[in-house]
């Protein structure tokens, strides 16, 4: 969230059209608390200037991220010739893209690593020109919720495996963010216990019967 920032000048719609031009904005881009409302003084002596205290309304925010993110990424297309349109839709805390167009599923192979990619650089991009704020989530048609609903029914159906057998069972590789999933969709039960085993690509999920040892 944009820190506040504190204006002045001879009057309050002076320091509203300073703060409007600063942050490169219209007034209603802005929450506004009046500080000081100034005054003139006699004869000019003991004037006092107007205070203002704003901060950008978190939709406006929203709006330029979301903005510069399908800047970068059209721009991105573009250049590998790319049939893919990016649209932005404004959720209440993160900014969502959507990929469409007749190239968008190559972000979706191997499990969505290029999608994963493709996120991590645009977060970057945007939070170089704008600063560090809401996330941007990057997405095609679906994909990463239909993922995550895939990969609890997996972890559910290992665990019950590894409960009936007794014997450990091991997922797919799978990234950071995916393995998570797993680990937060079995957490709460008591007949089976996770952990992450491999290096690197071949990172996975292992799902063991029964709670884990103490230490």
């Amino acid at each position: 969230m944009m820190e506040e920032k504190i204006f002045e000048a001879k009057s309050v719609d002076q320091a509203i059209e300073e703060a409007c031009r600063v942050l490169g904005c219209l007034p209603e881009d802005l929450e506004i608390e009046i500080l000081e409302h100034g005054s003139s003084g006699l004869f000019g002596i003991g004037a006092k200037k107007a205070k203002i205290k704003v901060r950008m309304k978190p939709e406006k925010l929203l709006s330029e991220r979301a903005n510069r993110a399908v800047m970068f990424l059209k721009e991105l297309f573009l250049s590998g010739e790319l049939k893919i349109e990016p649209q932005a839709q404004l959720e209440k805390d993160y900014v969502k893209i959507n990929l469409e167009g007749e190239d968008a599923a190559l972000f979706t192979a191997n499990g969505g690593t290029a999608l994963e990619a493709l996120e991590f650089l645009t977060n970057k991009i945007v939070a170089r020109r704008l600063g560090v704020g809401a996330k941007i989530v990057v997405d095609v048609n679906g994909f990463r919720e239909n993922r995550e609903r895939r990969l609890i029914k997996m972890a559910r159906e290992a665990a019950d495996k590894a409960k009936r057998t007794r014997k450990p069972i091991s997922l797919p590789p799978m990234n950071a963010k995916e393995r998570r999933i797993v680990h937060l969709a079995l957490k709460d039960r008591r007949d089976v216990h996770t952990r992450s085993a491999g290096e690197g690509e071949r990172r996975h999920v292992v799902v063991y019967p029964g709670p884990p040892r103490k230490k």
